[in-house]
């Protein structure tokens, strides 16, 4: 199941609903936090994982055996680079996952039973909950001021007389309040469990992409030489593209995927690591032609979701393929290599011809109908494999 984000995730928070789903966890076999001290993510050696890992955090986080203290510990006035799900509203698009911020007043003092006056601990808040964080600071640069639990009367929280929460860090799988501040100021919240955190793109820290670009230049010059594979979901760009083109995604810039080879082999020529950004790679198309694409950092980042951990190399080529997929039948493959689709083909099979579909319902007879670029409608059958299919724009085809 997809994680929560966004608005959604913050009243499942809210309500204590996400977390009746996930296991209870002892305190027990939590890994500490010089775990996340010592982890090397430069190192190939890193005990964390096989030693092809780049964010260690994330794996860790996803245990769903850590808590309060140790997300702290790892984000607790870091750098961290924040991006996002863009929600396209034109002039005024924004990150869901993310909402404005704002502190609660702490001036106040009350006496505590010592007779000392102490001042009530601030709390982060979203003061409109629908007021998201402009898409102009994706990809920026903010600092962790604060991880609050997001439900401060939580179990497993207990607090003083003064109403403080001051014992909190033991808390197993927390919901939390990740807040950042940014270079002008502004305050943004975002509110998550540690795993939802590790298996999105929304905050790296700045130390760990500093770590990864140092493994990235070391073994860039393997790629070169290497034979790569393009499927439906590759995206190549013209070779004089920029890369403030390819990050935006700019349609103009794309090679259309009709003029995209798929499962032949592709030489790379060149390989470039941009700062934050990525892995660019050139590779030389059979007609003689170059093109362009790009290893997003959260690509290089997010830990596998399953099945075989992939090597060091494979994370680098991003969204090409090492090997042509030995699953895939002689006719399925002659299928994608002829840009092709037939009833019987295999939903696995459809995915390396047509890309991942922008949408997927149900269509009530326990089948699926699934929308691929916008213009084509294919109905699943139960079994997965296609049934048929109709264009919603004649002038397109697959």
């Amino acid at each position: 199941m997809k994680p929560p984000t966004g608005l959604v995730l913050l009243l499942l928070c809210s309500a204590g609903l996400y977390a009746q789903g996930l296991p209870e966890q002892a305190i027990a076999g939590v890994p500490t936090q010089a775990n996340l001290a010592t982890a090397d993510v430069s190192s190939p050696t890193d005990s964390t994982a096989n030693g092809d890992e780049l964010s260690p955090w994330r794996t860790l986080f996803n245990s769903g055996k850590i808590t309060l203290g140790q997300v702290r510990f790892a984000f607790l006035h870091q750098d961290v680079i924040v991006n996002g799900t863009v929600e396209d509203l034109g002039r005024s698009s924004q990150l869901l996952e993310w909402r404005i911020a704002a502190k609660t007043p702490a001036s106040s003092q009350e006496s505590s039973p010592d007779g000392q006056k102490a001042l009530i601990q601030a709390r982060y808040f979203v003061p409109h909950a629908m007021d998201g964080l402009p898409v102009r600071y994706s990809r920026k640069k903010a600092n962790v001021v604060t991880v609050q639990l997001h439900d401060p009367e939580a179990a497993g929280a207990t607090s003083n007389a003064m109403g403080e929460a001051v014992s909190d860090d033991t808390i197993v799988n927390p919901c939390f309040d990740l807040v950042v501040r940014f270079d002008d100021g502004t305050l943004a919240m975002t509110t998550q469990y540690p795993a939802t955190l590790a298996t999105a793109d929304l905050a790296e820290p700045v130390w760990v992409i500093n770590a990864a670009a140092e493994r990235i230049k070391l073994e860039l010059p393997d790629l070169i030489g290497m034979g790569v594979y393009a499927a439906g979901f590759t995206e190549l760009y013209k070779p004089d593209s920029t890369i403030d083109e390819i990050m935006n995604q700019d349609d103009a810039e794309k090679v259309p995927p009709a003029d995209i080879p798929l499962l032949v082999p592709l030489t790379v020529v060149a390989a470039k690591y941009v700062e934050s950004s990525g892995v660019v790679i050139e590779v030389q198309l059979p007609d003689g032609d170059k093109a362009l694409a790009l290893t997003s950092m959260p690509q290089l980042m997010l830990p596998p979701l399953g099945g075989r951990e992939p090597t060091f190399l494979e994370r680098l080529i991003g969204l090409f393929l090492a090997d042509i997929p030995p699953k895939l039948t002689k006719r399925e493959l002659t299928a994608i290599r002829s840009g092709s689709i037939y009833r019987g083909m295999r939903e696995y099979a459809l995915e390396y011809v047509m890309g991942f579909p922008d949408k997927e319902t149900n269509s009530g007879n326990g089948g699926k109908q699934l929308i691929f670029r916008k213009s084509l409608l294919v109905n699943l059958s139960n079994w997965g494999t296609v049934e048929d299919w109709k264009f919603l724009d004649q002038k397109q085809g697959p």
